[in-house]
């Protein structure tokens, strides 16, 4: 017959070698034989833990620990099992005796941090796991537990550094080498994500997680077709996985493909329903469509789900500025609800800036963008920029972007310092800014995409102002200013603008029109023989108003077209249900034509081909108005109260050009109406408005510059 420590250890054997059951049952014997065993009792209760019971496993632990208070293991165990409960505090306690007992422990200090990391304490845990790595380098797990609370507090750089150590020590580990991957993606480093995939592919060929992120990587890489077999590829590993079908939405979506990329989300969002990322992506393909209704519901859901989502309030925020019949007032009360939630919780973080500036020494202006590059905001500000430096600004520019081109070349040379941030936190970068001393911070996105106003909300500069990137108020009330004209804003206007207006003499920006666009030609009409309507925006801008509108004006104006461009129209789903809206208001839809995505050459041909430019209302074109302008083409438009509602109002005043501004939307297809029935006047208008454009201050960096750089001295004196 065994002794009892035969019995025991072969109960240890059958337990190293995952025979749970067997180890169960060797220990109980040993339990019947000596009731008080606390050896059994422990290893009894590990067997329990290990098995998926974890209550029981704590009743166990807690019996040998009674028995015997004085051994490390138990109290590192009973730990783990209530941690397993969901009792992280209670854990924490047990771990802390564990190496009270015993000091050079890593698996207790291992253990430790995961608990402080369910309790959210990650900056403890961060230390726990540290300690754990110094008693035993080669601990993979506790490296890569390390990298996940690192990534959590923002700290990528030093997460990457944990999960390259960790798979030093394991190379087989695949979720450090995904998760590696995912922050790499997270810095713009598209290539290297791949090359740490690659490997984990290679060890588990159907890891969901690994083909999920290589597509985010072929993503961001550009190559959309790849991207798209790739997250079909990760979908079918795991079908049920939700953000699986994200990223083949993203991918889609890169494609143009809205109706497909919408599928993938709803797919995704009924898999996972907790998901906030697929109801947010779900909801900015709809917006795309110019489902606004279906675009906020997304959102909200989101939001709900998650609110600590700025970027998804930044796009409900946003989304106002489409509502038909939307108000300053409504505006300013969606923006300042984002500061509310994401703003007011950083003021804390405000410093007093440790030097004024007098006057006497030249002024330190940066400039935080991730559109320094041939981009909207980049082409309304790169010929100011340039212009600055001679207006004695010292210029820092904080690029938020990983690409470059031929304005981002020239933003560069107008830089004193030129700093890449897209890999910075918000703080980090934050903590930057103000390291350089700088007088005036300059947003060029607000609430767009790649937008950093949780570095705005910390007022890293003593002056904070918002210029070109973003058609409304911003809504933080660490923004002191916005840039604007008496066209955008007018006197009266001010109150419903968190920021105090800076009025430039003319309109707020100097456009530097597109290399390459061809000489404006006489109007298609004279050849074609009837009037060719054209609209160049977004289809979230055209609400049913437009719609009713422009149908009323085709329907008014015998043969005439209508030209509608923009990239969701590349999109078939998408461009019939645009046919389709037309159809029901009583237009053929062989009157129409659609045309999605094409090259900036192409897009000014477009331009080329229509008589008449037709804007959207509430919001109106800004760079589409400009290329419209650019091409001699007309712009007939509707301006509102809103910032956002009087782009072309502003543009088209500064330039002279009469006969476009309406009051009403029956006064709007009047005007159309008559340009249409003037080939003369358009004629006229073909031949001279380019060079107009062109020597007026509507592309006069220099003078915007000198009126901007004033301002901002003046904005960074006062006291």
């Amino acid at each position: 017959m065994a002794t009892v420590q035969e019995a025991l250890t072969a109960a240890l054997a059958h337990h190293r070698a995952g025979r749970l059951g067997e180890a169960e049952a060797l220990y109980r014997a040993v339990l019947d034989a000596v009731p008080g065993h606390a050896d059994a009792r422990h290893l009894l209760g590990v067997a329990r833990l290990q098995a998926g019971h974890p209550g029981e496993a704590a009743e166990h632990i807690a019996a040998a620990i009674a028995a015997d208070r004085t051994v490390a293991d138990y109290h590192d165990n009973l730990g783990s099992a209530l941690l397993a409960l969901g009792r992280a505090d209670a854990a924490a306690a047990a771990h802390r005796r564990a190496i009270a007992l015993r000091r050079d422990f890593p698996q207790a200090l291992f253990n430790l941090g995961n608990a402080l990391d369910a309790l959210g304490r990650r900056a403890e845990a961060v230390d726990s796991y540290r300690r754990a790595v110094r008693l035993r380098p080669g601990y993979a797990k506790a490296h890569f537990n390390l990298g996940n609370a690192l990534a959590g507090l923002g700290r990528g750089s030093e997460a990457e550094a944990a999960y390259a150590a960790a798979l030093a020590a394991d190379p087989g580990l695949v979720e450090a080498r995904v998760n590696l991957a995912v922050r790499r993606l997270e810095r713009g480093d598209a290539a290297a994500a791949a090359a740490a995939l690659r490997p984990a592919l290679a060890l588990a060929p159907d890891h969901a997680g690994a083909w999920t992120n290589l597509a985010a990587a072929r993503l961001a890489a550009g190559p959309a077709e790849a991207a798209v077999a790739i997250a079909g590829r990760a979908a079918a590993a795991r079908p049920a996985m939700a953000e699986a079908r994200v990223r083949l939405g993203d991918a889609l979506l890169r494609q143009n493909r809205l109706a497909d990329a919408a599928d993938a989300y709803a797919a995704a969002a009924t898999l996972g329903p907790g998901t906030a990322e697929a109801w947010s992506n779900l909801a900015f393909a709809r917006q795309s469509q110019g489902a606004l209704d279906a675009a906020e519901a997304g959102y909200r859901r989101a939001l709900a789900l998650r609110p600590d989502l700025a970027e998804v309030r930044s796009n409900l925020a946003y989304l106002e500025l489409f509502r038909p019949g939307v108000t300053l007032a409504r505006v300013l009360e969606s923006h300042r609800a984002w500061d509310a939630v994401h703003g007011a919780a950083l003021r804390s973080e405000w410093r007093r800036a440790k030097r004024s500036f007098d006057g006497t020494r030249p002024l330190t202006v940066g400039i935080l963008s991730g559109d320094l590059r041939r981009h909207p905001a980049g082409q309304f500000a790169v010929r100011t920029v340039e212009a600055l430096p001679a207006q004695g600004v010292n210029l820092f520019l904080y690029a938020n972007q990983t690409e470059a081109d031929d304005l981002t070349d020239r933003f560069r040379a107008a830089a004193a310092r030129w700093t890449d941030v897209a890999a910075l936190a918000d703080a980090d970068l934050a903590a930057r800014i103000r390291a350089d001393r700088v007088d005036v911070l300059i947003d060029l996105a607000g609430h767009n995409a790649r937008g950093r106003l949780g570095v705005f909300a910390r007022k890293p500069a003593p002056r904070q102002v918002a210029w070109a990137g973003y058609m409304a108020t911003t809504g933080l009330a660490a923004m002191d200013a916005l840039v604007a004209d008496r066209f955008h804003v007018p006197e009266g206007a001010e109150a419903f603008y968190a920021e105090r207006i800076l009025r430039m003499p003319d309109a707020f920006i100097a456009y530097d029109p597109p290399p390459g666009a061809p000489d404006p030609g006489p109007p298609p009409c004279l050849a074609a023989g009837h009037v060719t309507f054209g609209g160049f925006n977004i289809l979230t801008k055209m609400g049913a108003d437009v719609v009713a509108a422009w149908a009323a004006l085709l329907a008014r104006v015998a043969g005439s077209r209508l030209v509608l461009k923009t990239k969701a129209l590349s999109c078939p789903v998408t461009a019939a249900a645009v046919r389709d809206r037309f159809a029901a208001a009583g237009i053929d839809p062989a009157r129409l034509t659609l045309v999605g995505a094409t090259s900036a050459v192409e897009h000014m041909a477009w331009c080329n081909r229509v008589d008449v430019a037709l804007d959207p209302f509430p919001f109106a074109g800004s760079t589409t108005t400009l290329e419209t302008l650019w091409m001699g083409v007309p712009v007939v438009t509707l301006p509102g109260e809103t910032f956002s509602s009087r782009h072309s109002l502003a543009f088209l005043s500064v330039l002279g050009v009469e006969g476009c501004v309406a009051r009403d939307a029956a006064e709007y297809v009047a005007l159309a109406a008559a340009w249409a029935a003037a080939p003369e006047r358009l004629a006229e208008l073909r031949a001279t408005l380019r060079a107009r454009m062109a020597a007026g201050p509507l592309c006069d960096g220099p003078r915007l510059a000198t009126a901007l750089a004033a301002s901002l001295r003046a904005l960074a004196a006062e006291r």
